[in-house]
């Protein structure tokens, strides 16, 4: 069954990596433990490119190295603490989007008049406790208080963390909310949206995006470009 986990991270950041989301070797995505002993995450020093199913560790709920080789990421907090408090999830991903980053700083509201804003809504927080490492158990707390039961946050000045039932979904989390990102500071560099819909026709317009099957289907085109690289 390790297999199975060490492999499917390890595509995780692959996939991210294709997707543009890579920020050389900072950045981790991990996977809950089906046996409860903590989480599959890549090893530190690596970049998402360059990851296989060897490189990814077993790391314990406080933080020691179960199985694997290499030094551990500092900020495993993150991960072992939102998967502490969330029953549902069961892969986290840090990551940090230069777009996401970008518009977390400038404070202004996500808006939604694309199918990428579509599936994250008008609810999207901040969370300005974490500029720098989040690489103790409180901070990593009160990260998860912070995320609450939503699906991504916004890290100011450090990133983005997004959360799902699978690493499938927690990875097209953060690249769908990087595009939804870098579509609004186009369209405030350009003036802003001329006709935004409101809360209705938003949730009416873009209602399709909210399957997973939405987020899976890009999965897949993104796990074929990673066979094909």
């Amino acid at each position: 069954m390790a297999e199975e986990e060490r492999a499917l991270v390890a595509l995780g950041g692959r996939v991210l990596d294709v997707a543009g989301l890579s920020d050389m070797v900072w950045g981790h995505v991990s996977l809950r433990d089906p046996g409860g002993r903590g989480i599959w995450i890549k090893a530190r020093g690596l970049g998402f490119d360059e990851v296989t199913a060897a490189n990814v560790q077993l790391v314990g709920w406080d933080g020691e190295l179960l199985e694997g080789e290499g030094p551990q990421h500092r900020e495993y907090p993150i991960h072992t603490e939102i998967l502490r408090a969330r029953v549902d999830v069961a892969s986290v991903v840090h990551v940090h989007p230069p777009h996401a980053i970008a518009f977390g700083a400038s404070g202004r509201e996500l808006q939604v008049f694309s199918h990428a804003a579509g599936f994250i809504g008008t609810g999207l927080r901040r969370y300005a406790g974490a500029p720098g490492l989040v690489d103790t158990a409180e901070g990593g707390v009160a990260l998860a208080r912070a995320l609450g039961g939503d699906r991504a946050l916004l890290l100011t000045g450090h990133g983005v963390v997004t959360a799902g039932p699978s690493v499938e979904l927690a990875v097209m989390t953060a690249v769908t909310l990087e595009r939804a990102c870098e579509i609004q500071l186009l369209a405030d560099g350009y003036g802003g949206v001329a006709a935004p819909l409101g809360q209705f026709e938003a949730a009416r317009a873009y209602a399709h995006t909210l399957s997973d099957d939405h987020l899976l289907g890009a999965w897949r085109y993104l796990a074929r470009r990673v066979g094909a690289a």
